[in-house]
């Protein structure tokens, strides 16, 4: 028997095959899969990528797969199945499946029980939940305007701000006024603003930003402290609702957190989440899951699989 998890990102795609033991048999990878970002089209085509390129490493086709279970970036609202849904579909044919949010198989990767709070700080940010009860809770995770906020590109976003603040003399002085012209290849802030009057960021220019920010934090960059103590902070006060909201706040409840931002181990990001969690659950704790993202989706399809077996009613869905 073979299950299949798929972890489906704004930035890359990755899909394992294992055995009915959770044993890797083979991987296959793809480009950007959320479709809000790079559209429904190549989404698709990072998907069957992705997946083809594991099915040929396993020497098996999509028959042999017993149940797969996607973790989707963009998969936020109704609206956002009623498009998900026909394009997974397409690909799988009659192989069983399910789609979840990613912060689902970010929760399962991180927790024995599939039970606590999990955040995501990566190119975006997302956050939901998972009670005893069974009780599961997605914030909205869409944009600024709608309640959302964090991931790499707010810290791009206010990085260039404060350079360009610092610079004029409207704020603190900081190092990101000499670190973001090299990241532009240019000498100084004015001919940043040059670039940026004719021309967006790159996206590996936004791939960037947060590495240099880091570093000067590291370094003790007043203002890039800041920045990641913020983000960290509002991270964890979105995970803290959560709690709240699931009636959490008063158990022993891990906090996991996944995306590439938390997975740097950053004390000075992870110690500003966990601040702002234990105003509301003191008792909760960090897990820094070792394992990939995908892990979670192949046990949420292990769950289900080994569920049906036993004569359960399967996972939610």
């Amino acid at each position: 028997m073979y299950v299949m998890g798929v972890d489906v990102g704004g930035s890359k795609t990755h899909c394992v095959v294992t055995d009915e033991n959770g044993i890797s048999i083979a991987e296959g990878f793809g480009g950007a899969g959320n479709y809000q970002v790079c559209g429904v089209e190549m989404a698709s085509d990072s998907l069957q990528t992705a997946i083809e390129a594991a099915l040929q490493a396993a020497g098996i086709s999509l028959l042999d797969i017993t149940y797969a279970v996607f973790g989707i970036s963009g998969a936020d609202e109704p609206e956002d199945f009623e498009v998900l849904t026909p394009m997974v579909g397409k690909i799988m044919g009659d192989t069983k499946f399910q789609i979840v949010h990613d912060a689902w198989i970010g929760l399962r990767a991180g927790t024995e029980d599939y039970v606590g709070v999990v955040s995501i700080c990566g190119t975006g940010a997302g956050h939901a939940g998972r009670n005893r009860a069974g009780q599961m809770l997605t914030l909205r995770n869409l944009d600024f305007i709608t309640g959302n906020y964090g991931g790499g590109g707010e810290i791009a976003r206010k990085a260039m701000h404060y350079a360009f603040r610092s610079e004029e003399g409207t704020w603190k002085k900081s190092r990101l006024e000499e670190a973001v012209p090299l990241l532009f290849g240019v000498k100084n802030m004015a001919e940043v603003c040059a670039i940026l009057r004719h021309n967006e960021m790159t996206k590996q220019q936004r791939y960037q930003m947060p590495i240099v920010v880091f570093a000067l934090a590291r370094e003790g960059d007043a203002v890039a402290r800041e920045i990641i103590e913020g983000l960290g902070y509002e991270e964890g006060k979105y995970a803290a609702a959560v709690l709240r909201r699931l009636g959490m706040c008063g158990e022993k409840v891990p906090a996991v957190l996944i995306g590439g931002l938390f997975q740097t181990k950053e004390p000075i990001l992870i110690d500003a989440y966990m601040r702002a969690v234990h105003e509301d659950a003191p008792q909760a704790y960090a897990v820094v899951p070792d394992d990939v993202p995908v892990t979670g989706a192949v046990k949420l399809a292990l769950d289900y699989v080994r569920m049906k077996i036993a004569g359960g009613s399967g996972m939610e869905e």
